[in-house]
């Protein structure tokens, strides 16, 4: 059954420039793993300090893997200093 995660990342003020390329880097190597289908970013008009990534795996395996690749686990600990908050949502498609 597909995964649909929606990750949210609030940026510590005036540090989402930095934050976005962090979070930029992270797309090319993502999109290239086995079972991603979507991975997008979007950042807020409201404020731009606030980033969504819209996430489809197509099995819960694909996005375990995903968490603990080197891309992603060397942004976790580049990123730091930069968010104020994260927010991570696992779901699943109902219609």
């Amino acid at each position: 059954m597909p995964l649909t995660i929606v990750a949210q990342f609030q940026a510590k003020p005036d540090r989402g420039p930095e934050l976005e390329t962090l979070l930029r880097a992270l797309v090319p190597p993502t999109r290239a793993e086995e079972g991603c289908e979507i991975y997008e970013l979007h950042r807020s008009l409201e404020d731009p300090e606030f980033f969504h990534f819209h996430e489809i795996w197509s099995e819960r395996s694909y996005w375990d893997a995903h968490m603990e690749s080197a891309h992603l686990l060397e942004f976790k600990s580049s990123s730091e200093p930069l968010v104020e908050d994260v927010k991570i949502f696992q779901m699943e498609l109902v219609v």
